[in-house]
């Protein structure tokens, strides 16, 4: 009866299929029905199509995937590194074995990071994989922190490049010819964000040789713009402490950088500004003409009266300026 069956609907529309195999069978499909269940529609997503103001649905957000697999271990060539496929045991040191395939970057540092010159690559690195770029067994900074103290604890100011940024930027993870295993000098270190400290006429020697910590610290300090103390005693490192005997001290002394540039200045002597000019800063000019003192002096430095930080009268004269002072008028005589 099948076959019967079969051979009368061979050229019946699918309507009039539907129509004779439901009469003598049961569950037949509807037409144009499918079996799959229905997509399931979010409530949030349902109401915001349901809404004639509904705004458009958020494009995805691209997940960036940093999983990183080892070749050999991808490809099951696990005698690459291990003895045997049934064995943990390395073919040789760590060194040995990661030195068959990368480049020895040991061989021709000066300096060399105290874990990779001690074989111990696992220590930052995964062997198999990783969830984080080169194999690395943590992310950033957070690896470095493992063995090293942080070092943005070590002050109140913090060193934006190091506080906002990647040790890597400044340093090398294996080995370098510089100190620190810092991938380039101080000087070209410190010079690739700060250009603009040595342009100028006048250069403090320290700023012209490159070595930037003489004077800052290169993480974080306790004191503002990173210097490893406050002025003047930092200034006192190289420069004579002329106040420890001193008579008496020109005001703004204690702080160097009141008259002086510590990095560069277009005047001699680093000034922030040329003369009469930076005295005039806090000298007023009317008062100093009205000083007998003064009587002449319009044309000349003030310097070749006055010494600038200390002197044996409180008008900081030298000696030379006070020998040539006029006399005080005489007293009258008395009656």
């Amino acid at each position: 009866m099948t076959v019967c069956g079969g051979l009368l609907l061979a050229g019946c529309s699918t309507e009039t299929k539907y129509k004779w195999l439901s009469t003598f069978f049961d569950g037949v499909p509807v037409p144009g029905a499918t079996n799959a269940p229905p997509p399931v529609v979010p409530e949030e997503m349902a109401a915001a199509n349901s809404s004639p103001n509904a705004l458009p649905p958020k494009p995805a957000v691209k997940v960036v995937n940093t999983h990183t697999t080892h070749p050999p271990f991808a490809d099951g060539q696990c005698t690459e590194c291990h003895e045997s496929k049934y064995s943990q045991g390395l073919k040789g040191t760590q060194n040995a074995v990661c030195f068959s395939c990368h480049d020895d970057f040991l061989a021709k540092a000066r300096i060399k990071h105290q874990p990779v010159e001690n074989g111990e690559c696992s220590s930052c690195h995964d062997p198999h994989e990783s969830e984080y770029k080169n194999l690395l067994r943590k992310k950033g900074n957070e690896l470095c922190l493992i063995c090293h103290d942080d070092p943005l604890a070590a002050g109140k100011v913090k060193h934006q490049a190091v506080e906002s940024g990647d040790c890597l930027d400044c340093h090398s993870p294996h080995a370098s010819n510089f100190k620190g295993l810092l991938k380039k000098s101080v000087k070209d270190t410190c010079f690739d964000c700060h250009d603009d400290v040595a342009k100028k006429k006048v250069v403090h020697q320290p700023v012209g040789d490159g070595d930037c910590l003489a004077c800052h610290t290169p993480h974080a300090s306790a004191n503002k713009h990173l210097v490893t103390k406050t002025v003047p005693g930092l200034c006192w490192d190289c420069h004579d402490n002329f106040l420890e005997k001193a008579k008496f001290k020109h005001d703004v002394v204690e702080d160097c950088t009141s008259c002086h540039n510590p990095h560069q200045s277009d005047e001699a002597k680093l000034l922030a500004k040329s003369l009469p000019a930076l005295c005039l800063d806090c000298h007023d000019a009317k008062d100093l003409k009205t000083d007998k003192g003064h009587a002449g002096a319009e044309n000349k430095s003030c310097l070749e009266c006055h010494d600038p930080h200390v002197g044996d009268n409180s008008n900081l004269l030298k000696p030379n300026a006070a020998g040539n002072l006029p006399a005080p008028p005489a007293s009258a005589p008395a009656k």
